[in-house]
């Protein structure tokens, strides 16, 4: 059967590591630790996996089973009924837990054993550079024979390796496969007899083993499983700390929302309180308290003029009553910080019954600076025409 792609990559792979440190450091580890390790926890990490040989003699199947006290052979005649036979072998090889490797022990005498050298490079596609060699190297021809090799001892100065090959005639076989071939077993190995053991080749070939299950594919399918548990149980965990942490946020950002509207309306009322002071303090200086421009006229009226009505309506100050000489009042209210332009409104008429003269004086209220507030900008004599322009405009 012809090697495929991935057989040879796989091969590439373990001859790689092969030849690596550490896959040294690795053997010598492993045979530090071993003796450590109870030999119960160590049967879980090595596939110990029971062996039966078979051997065909004088028209008889031996099997064998090597036990802790010995060899055990039972013998099955091959001359019995099919049915019979078959199910024999099948209850005795059915005695173990699990299905044991059922070896086909050949002759010694009938395999034929070389040893030599080959170059390191060789070692990446061995089974095809035995195939070329087999004529030189024996006296068969590749497809004449079953073949099987193990690679002793790697020189790698040298860049050689010593290759231990056995192999058999194919016909060899076939005939102990079909002196077998009633019992129904299904083989896994076919090798040569050595003492109360084997050789440990295989010759038998790939297509012809008997499909077992690969206690290491098991163990890579087990973690396989394993680690996508894991990525599952990772993956829901790191869903609900999300969104843990999305109401982690959702309360933070409710919190913060209900701070900032209250910092909000607090603002606002600040705005408002301010706004509703800085009118009440305009007010408060566009015009001055009517008890300061009231106690400021009192004192600046002379002693022989009195007022029948004093009113203030925003800046609009009117003050009427009778005097010597209303004329003269002009002046002395000019002098006033608290009025602007006064001014009689109206003839001055003379009351008879008292000899005085009635005035009507109208006047702005100014506001006088309080001490340490900053001056009004003047304004400039263009300002007002700019302002009736500007109205204009509008």
């Amino acid at each position: 059967m012809q090697d495929t792609a991935l057989d040879r990559q796989l091969a590439r792979l373990r001859l790689a590591y092969a030849r690596s440190r550490l896959q040294r450091f690795l053997t010598w580890w492993g045979r530090e630790l071993a003796p450590l390790v109870p030999a119960r926890v160590r049967g879980w990490f090595v596939e110990q996996r029971e062996e039966v040989l078979l051997r065909v003699e004088a028209g008889q199947l031996v099997m064998a089973r090597l036990r802790d006290d010995g060899v055990h052979e039972l013998r099955f005649d091959l001359a019995q009924p099919e049915e019979t036979e078959s199910a024999d072998v099948a209850r005795e090889l059915a005695r173990s837990e699990e299905a044991p490797a059922v070896v086909l022990c050949l002759p010694a005498g009938r395999v034929l054993r070389r040893t030599f050298p080959l170059p390191l490079a060789a070692e990446e596609n061995l089974r095809q550079v035995l195939a070329f060699e087999m004529d030189r190297q024996t006296p068969f021809r590749a497809e004449q024979v079953y073949y099987d090799f193990q690679v002793i001892s790697r020189d790698i100065a040298a860049k050689q390796i010593t290759v231990d090959m056995a192999l058999v005639p194919r016909a060899v076989v076939e005939a102990e496969l079909l002196a077998i071939g009633p019992t129904g077993v299904a083989l896994d190995v076919v090798d040569a007899s050595q003492g109360a053991g084997r050789m440990g080749f295989n010759l038998l070939p790939p297509e012809a083993r008997a499909p077992r299950g690969d206690f290491w594919l098991r163990v890579a399918f087990a973690l396989v499983v394993v680690v996508i548990v894991l990525l599952g149980v990772v993956m829901a965990q790191s869903l609900a700390n999300r969104e843990a942490a999305l109401e982690q946020l959702k309360v933070v950002a409710e919190r913060e929302r209900r701070e900032a509207h209250s910092v909000a309306q607090l603002r606002t009322s600040l705005k408002d309180a301010i706004e509703g002071a800085n009118f009440l303090a305009e007010k408060k200086l566009s015009r001055p308290p009517v008890i300061d421009v009231l106690r400021d006229v009192t004192k600046r009226l002379p002693n022989d003029t009195w007022l029948q009505r004093f009113s203030m309506n925003g800046t609009q100050v009117q003050l009427q009553g009778q005097a010597k000489e209303a004329s003269a009042l002009i002046g002395v209210l000019q002098k006033s910080p608290f009025l602007d332009a006064p001014a009689l409104q109206g003839a001055i008429t003379p009351d008879a019954r008292t000899g005085k003269e009635q005035f009507l004086i109208a006047a702005n209220a100014t506001t006088v600076p309080v001490p340490g507030a900053p001056a009004p900008k003047p304004k400039s004599p263009d300002s007002g025409k700019k302002t009736d322009a500007a109205a204009a405009k509008r």
